[in-house]
């Protein structure tokens, strides 16, 4: 007897399916925030950091790859910076490989959300390689949108607000981050196979930041002590530096020729615990408890959540106990920057509790219940949703709109997919996956909107029409370099007060003085301090300085040391000042700002007096080591001696020594000090002219009728130049270079030096062994197994 057909009877389907619900569910929900629909315009991205970080992949595309770089010398900021030496090359790398089928703007933009929308994938992976169960894991994949959803800290890293302030190179290498710490682990528990996996996941960690790589290094450190752990451990970390060495090895190698930001060390325990994980610690104790009972896999976890807390008070305890060790040598590993981790692993741990619950609960239920449960649960969400994201003025998020969109459809495919009873275990890990998106959801408060700001871009500002003619009027001069006035307040309205950093971005053969990558140029604390005397408002980011606001007799001699060219008001009170100061003569205005020329300051000059040599201690990492490990040992309680920057900067601060040179090293006949107190005057015995003067990036030349007698080179220092037809360069206050003519034609060149050759060549041989790693397995892939060796 036939019976009847009846239509589909599916299941929910539960594991992998409802783990890729989850993930593409909670990415779905970070992307919406994100304003997608403006990340897909082509529009130069702007807000916060963001809108001076687009220079740096242009100049890559530009003028690095094709000469096989990707490190290199850039004279866009800072009178010269070493670029892609302490920044990140990888998120940038990406953008210029999107640049190659869709415009820039889209490229850029997509990189910067990438990090956190792979957050949740990377988090699973974690948990699956940690051995958590699968319900556990989905729950912990939703989790990561409550932590990128914070919104009590916006520079730390990781999350939606710190990524549009800038840090999306702390998103994608915290995401990487997890992905390695997996691997590592079932490298050592499961199978050494994932070795491979795990040294690329470290390699791509350190080229995307080196922060978070430095705690999930010492979150490796429980390893260690697993069987196999010593071995496999410290293999990934040799595999994953070779692979990265082409960047990694210079950056170890001229770490001490970065600036020092001084960053003040966090101290109030809001911070630590801020507002938003005080309903999630309990949580987060008990799930740690019971991950931590379940399996020892958890513990790099643990240890990566843990060590901020741990470091956090250190370098203000260890400041007032040890003053005399600590008072030179400062910490340079800010505290807040490792907090993410520490809000994670809160986050994530609660997860845990929340994916222990539903387990348990699941357990206590009927494997199937009707299908009704899950379209009630996908209305109860929506409406939810809508309550909960109602604004008091009645207006919404751009997103919500989507967002409801998303759970209506979720209801609709249920109701017509699945006629049959449906999993519990699958119901109860999508409700609490969507109960703990919902809490992070519900927090939201200014990130929709900076999204917008930082993505509608540039182009759509009010305000757009001031800036392009800026840009046009700047374009229309002889090219040089620009000092502009720093004032947020004045600035923001174009999209970020750093706006005018992107005067080489939008015209040619203009500098700016400022620069996004602070630590990057020996110049910055100079620069900082002109900009104090050109400003009513500056920012003084460098604690410290000793900074002479509004003070443009002042400002000339730096700017003339620098080799300025123009200086840009955009206040009308430094507009006034400028007009009424000796030097500042007004070029043009483009309403509200006002372009002044400088007097003529050639980028080459020959000393009037003979320089002085400051043998200073060595700010390489090693010499800093051995500074400080001799303080413990000396009984002679002397103050170290400053380093040549301390030295530079107090030399800076008397514009009446302006004239006399300070140098690191130089000819044994150039006269030796031990302090600023001791530089006199010595006018040199001849003099001469320079003509032919070209500073271009990474090439320097110029002829002179000089030979033999000193030339300050108004270039940043960087011992990558060479010179040919002089002796030196030689380091000179306060950042510059000093050079001795040998013959009238003299050049220089920023080349590669033992750092880029031998981080080339372990980056070579590292790649190399991946690559043969690769083929072994996909040949043992494709080898029956009776037939294998």
């Amino acid at each position: 007897m036939a019976v009847a057909a009846s239509g589909p009877k599916l299941i929910l389907p539960t594991g992998r399916w409802t783990a890729l619900l989850t993930i593409g569910g909670t990415a779905l929900v970070i992307l919406i925030v994100m304003n997608p629909w403006l990340i897909i315009s082509a529009n130069t991205p702007t807000g916060g950091d963001m809108g001076a970080h687009v220079l740096a992949p242009a100049f890559l595309r530009d003028v690095l790859l094709p000469q096989g770089q990707i490190q290199g010398w850039s004279n866009d900021w800072y009178a010269g910076f070493p670029i892609y030496y302490f920044y990140f090359p990888l998120p940038s790398l990406v953008i210029v490989l999107l640049d190659l089928v869709m415009p820039y703007g889209v490229a850029f933009k997509i990189v910067t959300v990438l990090g956190l929308i792979g957050l949740p994938a990377a988090t699973f992976f974690l948990s699956r390689s940690l051995r958590l169960g699968s319900t556990v894991s989905a729950v912990t994949a939703a989790a990561a949108a409550t932590f990128v959803f914070m919104e009590s800290f916006n520079i730390y890293g990781a999350n939606i607000a710190s990524t549009l302030a800038g840090e999306f190179s702390f998103s994608w290498s915290f995401t990487l981050s997890l992905v390695y710490l997996g691997f590592l682990v079932r490298a050592v528990r499961d199978d050494r196979k994932y070795l491979t996996w795990a040294a690329v996941a470290l390699a791509a960690t350190a080229l995307s930041h080196v922060l978070t790589t430095i705690v999930v290094v010492l979150a490796s450190i429980p390893i260690l002590w697993w069987k196999d752990g010593a071995r496999r451990t410290v293999s990934a970390w040799v595999w994953g530096f070779a692979i990265a060495a082409i960047w990694a090895l210079p950056l170890v190698a001229r770490i001490g020729l970065s600036s020092d930001m001084a960053w003040t060390p966090l101290r109030s325990w809001d911070e630590l615990l801020p507002i938003e994980i005080w309903l999630l610690l309990p949580l987060a104790i008990v799930g740690m408890v019971w991950a931590g009972v379940r399996t020892p896999r958890v513990a790099p976890l643990i240890t990566a959540t843990l060590i901020p807390v741990i470091y956090y008070p250190l370098p203000t305890a260890l400041h007032d106990w040890l003053p005399d060790v600590f008072v030179r040598e400062r910490w340079k590993l800010w505290n807040g920057r490792l907090l993410p981790y520490w809000y994670f692993g809160v986050v994530y741990f609660a997860a845990v509790a929340v994916g222990v619950g539903a387990t348990y609960a699941a357990r206590r239920l009927p494997d199937r219940i009707s299908r009704w449960w899950p379209r009630g649960l996908a209305a109860a969400g929506a409406a939810i949703a809508v309550y909960l994201m109602a604004r008091p003025d009645g207006q919404l998020p751009n997103w919500l709109p989507w967002a409801i969109a998303v759970a209506a459809l979720a209801a609709l495919a249920t109701s017509v997919l699945w006629e049959g009873p449906v999993s519990s275990r699958s119901v109860l890990t999508v409700t609490a996956a969507a109960v703990l998106g919902l809490g992070g959801l519900a927090g939201v408060a200014f990130v929709d909107g900076w999204a917008r700001w930082n993505y509608q871009g540039y182009e759509s500002k009010d305000r757009w029409p001031e800036y392009q003619a800026l840009m046009e009027e700047v374009s229309s001069l002889p090219p040089g370099r620009i000092q502009w006035e720093a004032n947020n307040k004045a600035l923001d309205p174009y999209g970020t007060p750093m706006s005018l950093m992107l005067f080489p971005y939008w015209s040619e053969g203009h500098t700016s003085m400022e620069g996004l990558f602070f630590e990057s140029s020996l110049t910055t604390p100079f620069h900082f301090l002109n900009t104090a005397e050109v400003s009513q408002a500056p920012s003084n980011p460098i604690p410290g300085l000793e900074y002479h606001t509004f003070q443009f007799d002042r400002a000339l001699p730096h700017l003339d040391l620098y080799g300025v060219d123009y200086y840009v008001s955009v206040t009308p009170e430094a507009t006034a000042t400028a007009l009424e100061s000796d030097g500042f003569t007004k070029v043009t205005e483009s309403g509200p700002f006002t372009i002044f020329e400088l007097p003529d300051s050639p980028l080459v000059e020959v000393a009037v007096n003979r320089p002085v040599v400051y043998e200073a201690p060595s700010d390489s990492s090693f010499g800093r080591l051995l500074r400080f490990v001799g303080r413990f040992f000396s009984s002679s309680g002397a103050t170290p001696r400053p380093t040549f920057q301390e030295m530079a900067l107090d030399w800076y601060d008397d514009t009446a020594l302006l004239d006399t040179w300070v140098v690191a090293d130089g000819p044994d006949g150039w006269p030796r000090i031990h302090d600023v107190s001791d530089i006199t005057d010595r006018p040199v015995s001849s003099t001469g002219t320079v003509s032919d003067v070209v500073v271009e990036d990474e090439f320097i030349s110029f002829h002179t009728t000089a030979v033999g007698v000193p030339h300050l080179i108004k270039v940043s220092y960087f011992p990558n130049w060479k010179a040919e037809g002089a002796d030196g360069p030689w380091r000179a206050s306060p950042s510059l270079m000093v050079v001795v003519p040998t013959q009238p034609d003299v050049t220089l060149e920023f080349g590669r030096t033992w750092a880029e050759w031998g981080g080339l060549s372990l980056t070579a041989l590292g790649v190399l062994a991946l690559v043969s790693r690769l083929i072994e397995f996909f040949r043992r892939k494709r080898t029956p197994y009776g037939l294998r060796t």
